[in-house]
This record gives structure tokens, sequence and C-alpha cells, in this order.
């Protein structure tokens, strides 16, 4: 049981860190999430290659209906995705995740009435309080940013943005975060199903992985041949396609953030077997105080010292809900 609180924190700090790379880039986000998507899918095949061909683990079985729903994820991922990178380039990490953070209730709350997945007696109080506290948490997080208007980012990753605080990015920015916690969260009951032997009749991990990374790069090259023409300048479809597959220095950034994920979900679904799935996917949403923290101290997004109570007082929180959801285990 402690491993998997471990793991679930290390998704945590990794959900944050792997939205990073996104403020250096310029790339469409569409092929970003692709590119993600290709280093997620290079990382599962070396991974599976080792692992399941020295007998480290038993080998999965890669034909089963179950895995339809995995492909179904990836889809509904692709969406989450294009929409958490629109918003982190319209508003800001600071800003982006506490809306983004929807995902944490809609996931648990999903995972909860679908499977009845609580813990007897005083441990539900528990659940519940630490859910609670981690909702506060994020709300006082809840900050304006200040950075000053300025040009976007080249290309080279060579220079960091700076957020663009018109009411117009505000609100598409929020909208955006908002359906991408949604897609998230609906993402996070699909993993969580599948993940379960009792209702699949068998352990898929690596699985699970494999059609999930797949998955995200066919949506999304599908995804931006359909949309392409709209968002890019490659007004024929000859373009766009080869712009899929156009290897530059664009990809680097979206390679690293996908191997990142990658190992991330990799530990989302060790820790779902190990705790209840509810509180392995609340004690996931301390991401938020790791991008608050990224999103001030690096990105310089918020001012810490005009606001340092306020912040001060969301990091307490977030540690005690912490607290809380370790008691629930």
């Amino acid at each position: 049981m402690i491993t998997g609180f471990i793991f679930s924190l290390l998704v945590s700090v990794l959900f944050a860190a792997y939205a990073a790379p996104r403020k250096y880039s310029k790339q469409n986000v569409i092929l970003y999430t692709m590119w993600m998507g290709i280093a997620y899918f290079t990382g599962t095949v070396i991974l599976i290659s080792i692992i399941w061909g020295l007998g480290f683990e038993k080998s999965e079985n890669l034909i089963n209906p179950w895995h339809l729903l995995t492909v179904l994820r990836g889809f509904i991922w692709v969406l989450g995705m294009a929409a958490y990178n629109t918003a982190i380039d319209k508003i800001g990490l600071t800003r982006f995740n506490q809306w983004k953070n929807v995902q944490g209730p809609i996931g648990s709350l999903l995972i909860l009435f679908t499977f009845a997945d609580m813990v007897a007696g005083i441990k539900i109080l528990w659940l519940l309080l630490g859910m609670t506290v981690m909702f506060c948490s994020a709300v006082l997080f809840q900050i304006e940013t200040d950075a000053e208007p300025g040009k976007q980012n080249v290309d080279d990753g060579t220079s960091v943005p700076k957020v663009r605080n018109t009411k117009r990015n505000s609100k598409s920015g929020i909208l955006c975060a908002l359906f991408s916690g949604v897609c998230f969260g609906v993402s996070a009951l699909l993993n969580s199903v599948v993940s379960r032997p009792a209702i699949v009749g068998d352990t898929f991990t690596f699985a699970q992985l494999l059609y999930h990374s797949a998955s995200l790069i066919i949506f999304s090259a599908l995804v931006y041949m359909i949309t392409g023409k709209k968002s890019t300048e490659s007004s024929t479809a000859k373009q766009r396609f080869n712009d899929i597959f156009s290897v530059s220095g664009k990809t680097r950034l979206p390679f690293i953030a996908g191997v990142m994920y990658m190992v991330a979900t990799l530990l989302t679904i060790y820790s779902y077997r190990m705790i209840p799935n509810a509180v392995a996917w609340s004690i996931t949403q301390l991401n938020v105080f790791w991008t608050i923290i990224i999103g001030i101290f690096i990105f310089k997004e918020v001012n810490f010292k005009r606001h340092r109570l306020r912040l001060t007082a969301g990091v307490l929180m977030a540690v005690v809900s912490c607290v809380l959801l370790f008691f629930a285990i």
C-alpha cells in the first residue's frame, strides 16, 4: 500500500513536469500530441521487449475486446491533450491547471459511482475530507497571472513565452482547460476499468500502454489531416501529410513530454493495483502543487511575494489533503 501511495505521488510530479515543455513550443497542438504519442509508443515497445522478452513479467493477451476501451481512451485523450496545450498557450501553467483539475473530482466520482470503490467505515470520511481539502487548495491557487504581454517564443525553444492575458484568451483558455479536465476524468475511468482483472478477466498493464500510445498517434494524425487546413499554413492534404512525417527541432520537446507521460501512465496502472482507485487518482491531483511551483518560480507567471500568504496557504492545504488521503488507504 505504501508503494502505491509513493507511485501516485511520483505520478503527480510527472503530470506537472510533462506540461512544461509546451511553454517552449509553438508547434501545432495536434502535431505536438502526435509526437508525444510517438515517444510514448517507442518507450512502450522497448519496455515490452525487455520485460516480456526476458520473462520479468508474463506476456499479456493482445487480442482481447477490452482493448477497444483503451483505444477509445486514446481518442478522448487526444481531444483533451489538444485542449490542454491550447490552454497553456493562452493562459499559462499557473492558471490553466486549476481549471483543468476538474479532472480530479470528475475522475474520482466516476470511479466511485461506477464501481462503488469505497472503503469501509471511517476511511470513507478520510477520502471525502482529502478530496474536499484538495479542492480548497486549488481554489486558493486561482490567481491572475502577473506576466506582462510579450512576444511568443521562437520555434527553436531558446526563449520562454510571456502569457497574453487578454479577456479573449482568458475565456477561451479556461474553456479549453475545463474541456481537457473532463476528457482526462473520463480517461481515468476507462483506465480504471481495463486495470481491473475482476472485470476484464485478465491483467493488462503493458498492453494498455501499447494500445493507448498507438491510438494517440493514429487519432492525432487523422485529426490533423481533417483540421490542419484551418489551424496551420498547410493548405493542401499533401502538405499536411508531409507535416505529419516531418522531423525537426520542433519534435524534440513533445518527445520529451511523451517519455514523461509514458512513465506516469505506467506508475498509474501499478498504483491502481495497490490502493483503491479513487484514492490513487485523488493523490495524483497534487500535480496542482508542482504545476504552481513550475509556473511561479521557473516561468515567473505569478509574483510570489505579492501573493505569498495565499500561495502558502494553498501549499499547506495540498499537503494536508495528501495526509488525509493516506489515512483512507
